[in-house]
Formats: C-alpha cells, sequence, structure tokens
C-alpha cells in the first residue's frame, strides 16, 4: 500500500503476468488498484516510453486491421499479438477487438464474428483492475453488434443474437438474446418458437 491507502501499483504485477502467460487455471484475473487517472501498474500507458509507443503502434495496427473486410489479415495479425485463433474462422468487418491483451482470446474452429462485434478482454473501475479471458468455441456464431464482455466463454454451437451484451457465460448449443443477454434454447429448424423456460 502507499501513503494513500491505495494498492502500490507494483502489487499484483507478478500474478498478472503469471495469468496472461496462462499460467493459472483462472479465467478472471482482478486486483484492486488506485482509480485509473493514476498509474494503475497494469496499464501499458504505465510502461516506459519507447514500451508505451510499441503497445500504441500494435494497438492502432490491429484496431485499423479489424475495421476491414479481409478475413486472412485479421486472423493473422490476431495470432501473431497472441491471440488462438482455430481453422475455418471468418471474422466480418468493423470489429473491435480490445487491443491491450489479446493474449486473452481464444476462437475456435468453425465459428463466425458478425459485423461491428465488439469483444472487451479487460475493464477498470475506480478501485480495481480485471482482466478475463474470452473462449468462444467451436461453431458458435456471434451476430452484428453484439458485446461480449470480459471473461465470458461462448459454448460450442451457441448463437449470440445479434445486438446482444453478453457478460455471463452462454452454455454450448443455446442462444443468448437482449440486453442483458437471457439465455434461450435454440429454435429448431422448422421455426419453432424460443423455449424461455430455461431462462437462468
Amino acid at each position: 500500500m502507499n501513503s494513500t491507502g491505495s494498492p502500490a501499483p507494483q502489487d499484483g504485477r507478478e500474478r498478472f503476468a503469471r495469468f496472461l502467460a496462462g499460467e493459472t487455471a483462472d479465467r478472471v484475473f482482478s486486483h484492486p488498484t488506485c482509480h485509473p487517472s493514476q498509474p494503475t501498474g497494469f496499464c501499458p500507458c504505465d510502461r516506459p516510453l519507447l514500451a508505451r509507443l510499441r503497445f500504441y503502434v500494435r494497438a492502432w495496427l490491429l484496431l485499423a486491421v479489424l475495421k476491414q473486410a479481409f478475413n486472412r489479415p485479421k486472423i493473422a495479425l490476431l495470432r501473431r499479438f497472441g491471440a488462438r485463433v482455430g481453422r475455418n474462422v471468418y471474422l466480418s468487418a468493423d470489429l473491435w477487438i480490445d487491443p491491450t491483451f489479446p493474449e486473452l482470446l481464444t476462437i475456435e474452429d468453425d465459428v463466425l464474428v458478425g459485423v461491428g462485434v465488439k469483444i472487451a478482454l479487460h475493464e477498470f473501475g475506480p478501485n480495481q483492475f480485471r482482466a478475463g479471458r474470452v473462449i468462444i468455441r467451436k461453431g458458435a456464431v456471434i451476430g452484428g453488434f453484439a458485446l461480449i464482455g470480459h471473461g465470458v466463454e461462448i459454448g460450442e454451437g451457441a448463437v449470440v443474437a445479434g445486438g446482444t451484451a453478453v457478460g455471463r457465460d452462454v452454455p454450448a448449443g443455446k442462444l443468448a438474446v437482449g440486453n442483458p443477454a437471457r439465455i434461450f434454447a435454440l429454435p429448431d429448424a422448422g421455426g419453432g418458437t424460443l423455449d424461455s423456460s430455461i431462462h437462468e
């Protein structure tokens, strides 16, 4: 703790480094911090100048490429920056994927991510830093303009409807709809209605 009673910036850095490296089984990391207007020790903007510049260039490059319509460059750059991206993945245009900790993102095979989707991998509160792995399992579909929060797992074959805000896991083979997301059975191919009986 520092003289103001807030956690010192160096507290938790070693634990967070292990989390980023995948050395722990945790899906979410949290640690108390001072207000983010002060150096917290977790933001790349707290690093020395050259490291900060390198981060800003990487972030700009990733976000610029993700806005484009071309699929292969997006996948290649995400992999280069540490994300795990499987085969036969399609990433639509105008995506926003948190450029701060891309190594926390896993997208398995046969996933479709719609236009304008946003995927968060960390957040700062007034006195806490949180980061979380986002895992999108095989065959999942993320509809256009959906928001996926940090620490969320989208199950195999699950569907996130367009515009949905997902702050909790979506089980395999289920449908998430709304803001906040509600979980339903997937409609059958014959056009059946949503089964709301499994909501929460």
